[in-house]
Order: C-alpha cells, then sequence, then structure tokens
C-alpha cells in the first residue's frame, strides 16, 4: 500500500468515525435531561437545607 493510499484511508477513517460521533451525540442528546434535572433537584434540596439550618 503507498504511502497516498494510507493517507487517503485514513482521512476516510477519521471521516467516518466524526460522522458516526456526531450522529451518537445526535440521537444521545435527549438522554442527558433526567441527569440534569436530577442535579438542578439536588442543588435545590441543598440549597434548601441550607436556608433551613441557618435559620434555626
Amino acid at each position: 500500500m503507498s504511502t497516498y493510499d494510507r493517507k487517503a484511508r485514513m482521512e476516510e477513517m477519521e471521516r467516518e468515525h466524526d460522522e458516526w460521533a456526531e450522529r451518537v451525540r445526535i440521537k444521545n442528546k435527549g438522554d442527558m435531561f433526567p441527569v440534569w434535572a436530577t442535579l438542578a433537584f439536588g442543588i435545590f434540596c441543598w440549597s434548601l437545607g441550607f436556608l433551613l439550618g441557618r435559620s434555626i
């Protein structure tokens, strides 16, 4: 295999990988909502506990 063929194949593989990564990122975009919602709820509860603890 010549150097040119090797470079062309590597570029093609990188392009395919980038396309695959973009498809996976778009597909999994909605899967992060429960994680962010749980994190926000945890911070909310933590802040309420902090305020309650400071007021007692």
